[in-house]
């Protein structure tokens, strides 16, 4: 019976000491973790041209005039795509021509022979705006994220016929800017 009781005591011990040994193999560090996060907006053409760049070869719009019937319809052309936007907050779209008119050497057509319209992506509101040399608001309230904007560029065949109709022949053009703004 000793021997059962020393043998237990033995075991025990045992036991006790390698428990002990676990205990002390385990420990814990901490470290602080920040994440940072900056308010912005950028924006480029569906070619990946930043803002303020020179556009990409697919951002350019061209209507053309080639016969009598081309003044008889309104002239749509749709761009899908034709802007990216990355906001950290919601935002708006401004759009306005670089000068009062198209140009070509000294032949002008005006700017407001053209209507440009902005598809709201996902959120926001689209309006429909004449083009003009002053910012005007195309686009507002749209949820930040990673957006694409669709924009239709339209001359009417009214204001094709009393703006272009009759003018030399040649390439007009004109810069139009978009400016992104979060409130």
């Amino acid at each position: 019976m000793k021997k059962i009781l020393f043998a237990a005591v033995i075991i025990a011990g045992t036991f006790a000491v390698s428990n002990s040994a676990k205990a002390q193999t385990t420990t814990t560090a901490s470290t602080n973790v920040k994440i940072t996060l900056t308010d912005f907006i950028t924006a480029h053409d569906g070619n990946g041209t930043t803002a303020g760049d020179t556009p990409g070869a697919g951002a350019e719009v061209a209507f053309a005039y080639p016969t009598a019937a081309s003044y008889t319809v309104d002239q749509t052309i749709a761009k899908t795509g034709h802007l990216k936007v990355t906001a950290t907050k919601s935002f708006g779209v401004k759009v306005k021509a670089s000068g009062a008119n198209f140009t070509n050497g000294v032949n002008e057509i005006p700017v407001d022979v053209m209507d440009i319209i902005a598809t709201a992506p996902g959120s926001g509101t689209a309006t429909t705006k004449t083009l003009s040399a002053a910012d005007q608001e195309i686009l507002t309230g749209v949820n930040s994220g990673i957006k694409s904007i669709d924009v239709s560029y339209t001359i009417p065949f009214a204001r094709a016929q009393a703006n272009i109709l009759g003018k030399a022949s040649g390439a007009y053009s004109q810069t139009v800017i978009y400016t992104f703004s979060q409130p």
